[in-house]
């Protein structure tokens, strides 16, 4: 096969780019009959597994947040010109000062302010971020594929978030969103990136974050829908029916039960919401919700709007998600963190408030497995010691309300803000590391508390057991800043 025939099939779409790339080096890429399949019925080959979403977060108007969305959507209600979130914006957790936070467009915040719901949410701020490694081994490694009409949106959240993976915005009009959901799976296909964040969409904005489907179930995440195959075009000198079905038989080998059509970053999240409730919104023949026909759950999303390119991805019903391992015995070491005072008692708060309604509550185990390793550490610290739930939650509340002392145990915090810029360990030293992991595997809780709240990444050297599920925990509090006096207090 020479370079020429090469290309061709990969243009028909007989081949993936990464059998492309290989061939066209002299990489041993076999291709077989079910791979390579006839040019007049090209089919995208999807991979083994597919990727995973592991974070998703939304808000269009009247409908801030996967739940509004969600709800909005049962009711088949109009999108309505209600507030998106867009003045809500903090900028202390994700480290920008005011000058910096004054100077973003407000489309900026709102994309800023969802990331970071979804990466919090999802447990991905901290140690997990951390540890996605790309093919240099370097950590971070997150591809950022944006959807927006301003052109360094990738690039802005890159370094706002210190992401190392690739990064490319995408404008190609109403097809922008699945378009780069496209490409941020090429990425992951040919292994540019450990995850792919996909953040944009017109009139309001979404938020994915995508894994290949084997790491993500390695790594506990949970699995909202997996993505299985995704392709795009453009017109040319052709018909709007053959794109259409050109780009439909690559993404998807059997017929969907669910076709979603419309704005890219809507039609994306509606699909992936009913693949993860099993549930069918209203839809034109269809006046309310249902529950989903039984059989294999799968769905398509599209966008065909003449005079722009083309885009479609298919998706799958989630995996079962595997029962996670069973609670410790106490004591556990809660470690909690916020870039301000203000921040860490309305955190703890709402942690409290949470941990109380919530049924069944997690055990203070997995809360404090999940706060180590899904959150990022700022200068305002707390530590405390429980042996159940209940009285996590009661330490947390007394904290929050400015009464640590009626705690049921002892709450310690710290305010290193004004600390000196020399951390008292040498945080990233392989030394430094083994020594905290020694006080984890021991679990000496009064030396690694004492060491958490006097400044060192604590967190960093817990190597104790596997990493578990993710927990859904709700999200750091975001106090938005009102004028000059909350920038004091913060």
């Amino acid at each position: 096969m020479d370079n020429r025939e090469i290309l061709t099939r990969f243009k028909s779409g007989a081949l993936d780019r990464q059998q492309v790339l290989a061939m066209l080096t002299g990489g041993a890429v076999a291709v077989t009959a079910a791979e390579a399949p006839a040019a007049e019925n090209p089919v995208h080959p999807p991979p083994a597994d597919g990727f995973a979403v592991v974070a998703v977060d939304c808000a269009f108007p009247g409908a801030a947040g996967t739940a509004g969305f969600w709800e909005a959507a049962l009711r088949a209600a109009p999108e309505g010109a209600g507030d998106t979130g867009a003045d809500a914006f903090d900028p202390a957790p994700l480290r920008i000062g005011p000058d910096e936070a004054d100077a973003l467009h407000p489309a900026e915040r709102l994309l800023l302010h969802r990331v970071w719901q979804a990466l919090e949410g999802a447990g991905y701020a901290g140690a997990r971020l951390d540890a996605l490694t790309g093919p240099d081994g370097e950590h971070r490694a997150v591809g950022v594929f944006t959807a927006t009409a301003r052109p360094h949106t990738a690039a802005l959240l890159s370094r706002v978030l210190d992401l190392s993976g690739p990064g490319h915005n995408v404008d190609t009009g109403p097809s922008s969103y699945l378009t780069a959901v496209h490409q941020a799976l090429g990425a992951l296909r040919t292994g540019e990136c450990a995850a792919a964040l996909v953040a944009g969409g017109g009139g309001g904005t979404a938020v994915l974050l995508l894994k290949p489907l084997a790491a993500a179930r390695a790594d506990g995440d949970r699995v909202h829908a997996v993505l299985t195959a995704s392709a795009a075009g453009h017109l040319g000198r052709g018909t709007s029916a053959g794109l259409r079905e050109r780009l439909r038989r690559r993404a998807s080998a059997t017929a969907p039960v669910l076709d979603e059509e419309g704005a890219g970053a809507a039609a994306l999240v509606r699909a992936v919401l009913q693949l993860r409730h099993g549930v069918l919104l209203p839809a034109p023949g269809r006046a309310r919700p249902e529950p989903w026909p039984a059989g294999p759950r799968t769905a398509l999303a599209g966008v065909y709007e003449d005079d722009a390119p083309y885009a479609v991805v298919a998706l799958r019903e989630p995996p079962p998600a595997p029962p996670g391992p069973g609670e410790e015995d106490g004591p556990h070491l809660v470690l909690l963190s916020a870039p301000t005072p203000r921040h860490l008692a309305a955190t703890a708060g709402r942690l409290a408030d949470w941990l109380t309604s919530c049924a069944p509550a997690p055990g203070p185990g997995a809360v404090a497995r999940e706060l180590r390793l899904g959150r990022a550490v700022h200068d305002c610290r707390l530590a405390v010691v429980v042996h159940d739930t209940a009285e996590l939650a009661g330490a947390l509340a007394a904290f929050a309300h400015g009464d640590a002392a009626s705690a049921p145990g002892p709450v310690r915090d710290a305010d290193l803000r004004a600390a000196a810029d020399e951390p008292l360990l040498a945080d990233g030293l392989p030394e430094t590391r083994d020594y905290l992991a020694a006080l984890w595997r021991g679990r000496r809780f009064e030396q690694l508390a004492h060491l958490w709240l006097a400044g060192a990444d604590v967190p960093a050297g817990d190597r104790t057991g596997p990493p578990g599920p993710v927990i859904e925990l709700p999200t750091s509090a975001l106090l938005p800043e009102d004028g000059p006096e909350a920038r004091r207090d913060g």
